[in-house]
């Protein structure tokens, strides 16, 4: 019978400890919004032949999109450790091209008045004959900051071997984020 005594703490303590570290998951689960959609119409009236990644750049306003999307325009002052996770490129339409046989690579990166640049997406072989352009995003990155800023800049970096004329481009991003526990 005191065999049975000795083993009942151990079991509990099990027990709790493990539904902490469920519980933790779950918690962070219910705190993080997966796949928050932002979509963005570009339109660049010259792109020239550009083998020295010579930058283009694009104002952004990533916080109205986001806003426009969820229908709120609180959600970015709620959030913290936002990522991007998906970034797709699609032609809509240019004078002189079909499709994005005139790029080499794409380079996006964004950049604020008073935040450095840091490159979000890249592709460094753009396959031919595509109007859509799925780039690889960076991990771990968190643009929050970004995100919140008022003077958000794209920041289009690319090696082309032919000009484009008035390119119109959307963007489709989706972005990871976490609630600030602390509001």
């Amino acid at each position: 019978m005191k065999k049975k005594f000795l083993f009942l703490p151990v079991v509990l303590i099990t027990i709790l400890f493990s539904s902490c570290s469920s519980d933790d998951d779950v918690i962070d689960r219910l705190r993080t919004l997966n796949d928050i959609p932002a979509n963005a119409d570009l339109s660049i009236d010259y792109l020239p032949i550009n083998i020295f990644e010579i930058p283009v750049e694009k104002s952004l306003d990533l916080r109205q999109l986001i806003e426009d999307e969820l229908g709120t325009d609180e959600v970015l002052n709620q959030v913290k450790e936002i990522e991007l996770d998906d970034m797709v490129i699609d032609l809509v339409s240019a004078d002189d091209q079909d499709n994005f046989d005139f790029l080499d690579s794409v380079t996006l990166g964004i950049k604020t008045d008073d935040l450095p640049y840091k490159e979000v997406a890249t592709i460094d072989n753009v396959p031919t004959e595509v109007t859509n352009l799925d780039l690889n995003t960076i991990d771990d990155l968190y643009i929050d900051e970004y995100a919140k800023s008022e003077t958000l800049k794209l920041v289009i970096k690319f090696k082309s071997t032919q000009d484009a004329v008035n390119l119109n481009i959307k963007l489709k991003m989706k972005f990871d984020a976490k609630l600030d526990p602390s509001l």
